[in-house]
């Protein structure tokens, strides 16, 4: 792999292109800037990723990219086969989400604080598509000959949420799969990565009873009040362990009137672990919470009884990159050359599909620097924005000049 590598580098360094476009990366800030401030702007709840669908796909065609929508909605471009003959069969795929974790509806539009731009999506993951859209352009620009630069791009759907990475498992399963032999993930701002896929699972407990009158029905079973003990159970029995493993209750729904017993009642709850047997842990425990929960509660009713049902809304499966991946040395090797460090986080991206194949892939940040993602007041610096493009720049040129 060393002599791999130094063959590789040598062939790079006489690459004119790639020296320009690394060049040119400072200078395509303020057209950088303007993709992501056009793009967070679009509304794009997991699920109606539409309108910023057409939106990338207009801008990766303005590029003259070779571009189009797949059957779950993803956004799929690459440089037309036409310019100097066919293309490769293998793909460095390089991939950003759509979706945003806010309901429809959210006011998108960001608004400007000197430097800085808040915003709900505006690092997460506007930032990840902006630098899509730059990389797209680098080699758009550059005329490159896809037999020997086989890069992909997608702007993919259902990250966020319920997606339950609905656009990645899509990509990992159709007829171009096998040629995928990188994935490189852009998501979210600053210029960590992630080779450790945090393994997640996602349920919906619903309890459903006979209701009733407040004070006529006084005692008889309440949905609710199952919700409550299965809620109190499970809270005691999955415990938050920081790094190890996290369980959440994120939202809460159900009865009908403060004076009527609850006729049904459900929460949705998130677990996750870096390990796949604590995941599946946490999973026994709270389907034991489940039925514990409204046992109890039809031992103390005075009438009628609850029924609870469990129903799963997603899974990530846990994974990583192993310590020999060829991917994991070029990505060293390319650090390594621009003076970088990074920090490597265990984190629920795209990447957990890929990874969970036992498939060669990393999350990289999109640069710049951000916080708040996931609320109303995340925001974003473009500030150091260009090394984390050069990375992911060199690294797309190492891995197939590399051939690895």
């Amino acid at each position: 792999m060393p002599d791999a590598f130094a063959a590789a580098w040598a062939r790079l360094d006489a690459e004119p292109w790639l020296t320009a476009a690394l060049a040119r990366i400072p200078r395509m800030e303020p057209w950088i800037r303007r993709q992501q401030l056009a793009v967070a702007a679009i509304a794009a709840p997991t699920g109606g990723e539409g309108l910023r669908a057409e939106w990338m796909l207009a801008q990766f065609t303005a590029l003259g990219q070779e571009a189009g929508l797949d059957a779950v909605g993803n956004v799929l471009a690459r440089m037309p086969a036409r310019i100097r003959g066919g293309a490769n069969r293998r793909q460095i795929l390089i991939t950003a989400h759509m979706d945003t974790a806010f309901p429809p509806g959210t006011a998108m539009t960001p608004q400007p604080e000197g430097r800085i731009w808040r915003g709900p999506g505006i690092g997460d993951n506007a930032a990840g598509l902006a630098a899509l859209l730059a990389l797209a352009r680098l080699t758009a620009e550059a005329q490159l000959d896809p037999r020997h630069w086989p890069f992909r791009f997608a702007a993919n759907v259902g990250e966020e949420g319920e997606g339950d990475l609905r656009g990645m498992r899509h990509l990992f399963s159709g007829a171009e799969a096998g040629q995928i032999a990188h994935t490189l993930v852009l998501d979210g701002p600053g210029q960590g990565l992630t080779t450790r896929a945090l393994g997640s699972r996602r349920f919906q407990v619903e309890i459903t009873g006979p209701g009733g009158h407040s004070w006529a029905d006084a005692g008889a079973a309440s949905a609710i009040h199952a919700l409550a003990r299965v809620a109190e159970r499970l809270l005691r029995r999955a415990r938050n362990e920081l790094g190890v493993a996290a369980c959440n209750i994120g939202q809460i729904s159900g009865g009908g009137a403060i004076n009527a017993v609850a006729p049904a009642a459900s929460m949705k709850v998130d677990l996750r672990a870096a390990e796949a047997s604590r995941l599946e842990q946490l999973a026994e425990e709270l389907r034991a919470a489940v039925e514990e929960g409204v046992a109890e509660e039809n031992r103390q009713a005075r009438s009628g009884a609850v029924t609870g049902r469990l129903e799963s809304l997603g899974e990530r499966p846990a994974a990583a990159l192993p310590r020999a991946a060829p991917l994991r040395a070029a990505l060293e090797q390319v650090e390594e050359r621009l003076g970088m460090t990074h920090a490597d986080t265990l984190a629920s991206t795209d990447a957990n599909v890929p990874l969970a194949l036992g498939r060669s892939a990393v999350r990289l940040g999109a640069g710049g620097r951000g916080g708040g993602a996931h609320s109303m007041q995340e925001w974003f610096d473009p500030a150091g924005r260009a090394p984390a493009l050069r990375r992911a720049l060199l690294l797309m040129a190492l891995l197939a000049e590399a051939g690895i």
